[in-house]
């Protein structure tokens, strides 16, 4: 019952049915949703954004852990690199998890006629001070967001 009960909340949530989800969506709802354990997750609106991040017209999946919270311990999947991110892409065969990571930003834009994917980051994964502004532009290659070449 409190399974079922805690189902109903996450659904409502997220504005979404785990059932309506693709497998690698709905274990990472799983898992997010049992990361307080004993005590019950709060996983509040905008955990679960649906968005065509790679051009392909199918839905894909961005989960912001920012909207997940422990009743005694806050935030357990944030901190000054920002909050754990992750994107479930669309490809050919099923959804594939392309970024699963602690991010200050993401946005998504099509760049010179591509499907690329902004992120915002620590400092320190630039080889800077953690405050200093730090950015990464991934290019989606078919398969997965990566670099340009």
């Amino acid at each position: 019952m409190r399974y079922a009960l805690a189902a109903v909340i996450l659904a409502a949530a997220t504005g979404a049915h785990s059932e309506a989800l693709p497998a690698p969506v709905q274990a990472a709802v799983a898992e997010a949703r049992a990361s307080c354990q004993p005590e019950p997750t709060r996983i509040g609106s905008g955990f679960i954004r649906r968005q065509d991040v790679n051009g392909d017209g199918i839905p894909d999946y961005v989960l912001s852990y920012e909207a997940v919270s422990c009743p005694d311990t806050g935030h357990l999947n944030c901190g000054s690199a920002g909050c754990l991110t992750q994107v479930f892409a669309s490809t050919g065969a099923g959804y594939t998890k392309v970024l699963d990571e602690n991010v200050q930003e993401v946005r998504f834009r099509t760049i010179k006629r591509r499907p690329a994917m902004l992120l915002g980051l620590h400092g320190s994964s630039c080889g800077k001070a953690g405050s200093e502004a730090c950015g990464a532009t991934l290019y989606w290659n078919g398969a997965k967001f990566s670099p340009a070449h």
